[in-house]
């Protein structure tokens, strides 16, 4: 087996892993708690952050060639999955939804870990540039202000930190929110930087 078709593979089944988690979690939720609100469910960033990875795996997994910038969406992906594995075990306490145990160690451990170490080890057909971190910006600020509007409407949010009242009110609200920034400015620095040693590691000689 070549070096791509290994890549392929390991992309489809980290790919089908994260959505089979997904759908193990989809159920445990519904079988413990007797329904699920698919509007607060996809209102996490963890699930957001694992169904994107998993569908770029597998889009990965099905080209023969990566489409040229998947780079900046790999990168945003991953900066994701491991901002929303940080606040979980920080500001959320690592506490497992309904779910259970397993499930809530898949999602915020062992599926970011084997993402992490994908990135690691495989190069795109873009290198890795200074933009990669603020262009991953975009992922968060569209789900903060998502967030924010449809808790507006509906009186709830998926998070004490995106909550105006649990904030004290929008000012405190926007100090909570550039934190939230911050982080994930600092781990997409952290992923461009990997990445940028990555490339040079594996680059072609």
């Amino acid at each position: 087996m070549t070096r791509a078709s290994l890549t392929r593979a390991a992309r489809g089944a980290l790919g089908t892993g994260g959505l089979a988690i997904i759908a193990c979690d989809v159920v445990l939720t519904i079988r413990a708690t007797g329904g699920l609100d698919v509007g607060d469910y996809l209102g996490q960033f963890t699930i957001l952050s694992v169904v994107a990875t998993s569908i770029l795996m597998l889009l990965g997994a099905s080209m023969a060639r990566e489409l040229r910038g998947a780079v900046y969406l790999r990168a945003m992906a991953l900066t994701g999955l491991l901002v929303a594995a940080v606040l979980h075990a920080t500001l959320l306490g690592g506490a497992a939804g309904p779910s259970g145990e397993l499930v809530n160690t898949l999602l915020h451990v062992v599926f970011p870990v084997l993402a992490l170490v994908e990135w690691v080890t495989v190069r795109s057909r873009t290198r890795v540039t200074l933009l990669t971190p603020l262009i991953g910006l975009a992922f968060p600020v569209v789900f903060l202000a998502a967030t924010l509007a449809r808790g507006a409407i509906v009186g709830r949010y998926p998070y004490d930190f995106v909550d105006p009242g649990a904030q004290g009110g929008y000012a405190g609200l926007v100090g909570s929110l550039a934190i939230v920034l911050v982080a994930f400015l600092a781990v997409g620095a952290f992923v461009a930087v990997i990445g940028a040693i990555r490339d040079r590691m594996l680059a072609p000689r």
